[in-house]
């Protein structure tokens, strides 16, 4: 039987990403791995989850492993609310407010709900390649637009916005991490975040802001110049994503989204058939950790984890990529962007990396939708050690200078 011809034409359509082709070839055992998109297990509170995890079995018994509503539990959205309001300055109701598994859940659902075939999405250059991903799965045409050191370039989104709708596609949303973004380290300006706004309601298109690491700031950062696009939003123009993940445990899987009533109520229906509910004993475990009061002291130290590591990996670059690159210096999160100063193909460069030196990176040009970024590399500092950052980077310059000649 031909079980091509049976595919749904959004099936057929459907891609792994270069990133994750490549998982087997950067997650060997013996690489050094700069690769790793995803938070220490380090900075995960496991005696407090353990603790709270007995405390919760003991009291709630089977309702702990029941269903849940597909919404999510009402107390725990009325704890996201709380923080939301608290450490973002966002006002949300209950009915903005949706609970879903995890951000890439989030991503899938938003597109399910407001994309059709060959409408238009505007996404930064580079971008987070499981939202294009996502996006991409729905048929929808999405459009690079370029981005400097204090967020995406405006007048290059209207001209994609323009030129979108020329070609027939509808422009549906800008989708932005405007905070330590991944890939990039990156994080925008209080200026570009409000021309952003101003811009979307001029062209009538949704923003959707996704800031799974705007709490992971380090020392000397005013939270406050983080304050994110949907705490500025007085017409319902923005849907906002939150995420435990990245400042709990990213394997609980719980994350939120704020936006326009009328839109989180189909996301709620597409979750009804997507998964039903978010897991039950995830939801309680978060909500136990909230009213705690634990989270913020444990921030604290998470915070401090990445901002060694990466200034670590900063001084390392320092010794040994002068010469050959340029890099940033994010105030947070947990990635940090490097271009090569010669034209370099960042991608066999990779191959040769592992093969050669045991070295893994995340080649740049897969983060771009329009196929620019070869000769850029993201690297990660969240689950290497010290000792490796410094060999690592040691080695991956030998074979960059040999690669310039």
């Amino acid at each position: 039987m031909d079980f091509e011809a049976l595919l749904s034409a959004d099936a057929r359509v459907m891609r792994s990403s270069l990133i994750r082709q490549l998982t087997g070839l950067v997650n060997q055992p013996d690489v050094i791995s700069f690769a790793a998109g995803s938070p220490s297990a380090q900075t995960y509170p496991y005696e407090q989850l353990t603790a709270l995890y007995q405390e919760l079995v003991a009291r709630e018994q089977g309702r702990l492993f029941q269903y849940s509503v597909t919404r999510g539990a009402p107390e725990l959205i009325e704890a996201v609310r709380e923080r939301s309001q608290r450490v973002q300055g966002i006002e949300a109701s209950a009915e903005q407010t949706i609970l879903v598994s995890g951000s890439q859940q989030g991503l899938d659902f938003v597109g399910r709900v407001l994309l059709d075939p060959g409408d238009a999405v505007f996404v930064e250059l580079p971008n987070f390649i499981g939202a294009t991903s996502a996006f991409e799965n729905f048929r929808a045409r999405v459009f690079g637009v370029r981005h400097d050191d204090d967020g995406m370039d405006l007048e290059d989104l209207r001209r994609k916005i323009a030129e979108a709708r020329a070609a027939g596609n509808r422009p549906k949303f800008i989708y932005v991490i405007p905070n330590f973004q991944n890939p990039s380290g990156a994080t925008w300006s209080a200026e570009r975040r409000e021309g952003l706004l101003e811009l979307a309601r001029e062209e009538g298109v949704l923003i959707f802001e996704d800031d799974a690491y705007g709490e992971l700031y380090f020392n000397g950062v005013n939270p406050a110049s983080l304050r994110s696009i949907k705490s500025r939003d007085t017409g319902d123009q923005v849907l906002y994503m939150g995420t435990f993940s990245k400042i709990l445990a990213a394997g609980l899987r719980v994350a939120w989204i704020h936006g326009p009533a009328a839109i989180v109520r189909r996301i709620e229906l597409a979750k009804e058939t997507g998964d039903l509910c978010s897991s039950t004993l995830s939801q309680k475990l978060v909500l136990g950790y909230l009213r705690h009061g634990w989270l913020d002291a444990h921030l604290d130290g998470v915070r401090d984890f990445y901002e060694r590591k990466a200034q670590h990996m900063q001084t390392s670059l320092g010794s040994h990529f002068t010469s050959l690159a340029r890099w940033n210096r994010p105030r947070g999160g947990l990635f940090l962007w490097v271009d090569l100063l010669e034209p370099i193909d960042a991608l066999p460069l990779l191959h040769k990396a592992v093969e050669q030196e045991k070295v893994a990176f995340i080649p740049g040009q897969p983060f771009f939708v329009d196929g620019s970024g070869a000769n850029s590399l993201r690297l990660s500092y969240s689950n290497v050690t010290d000792e490796n950052i410094e060999i690592g980077l040691h080695k991956l310059s030998r074979l960059i200078a040999a690669a310039a000649g």
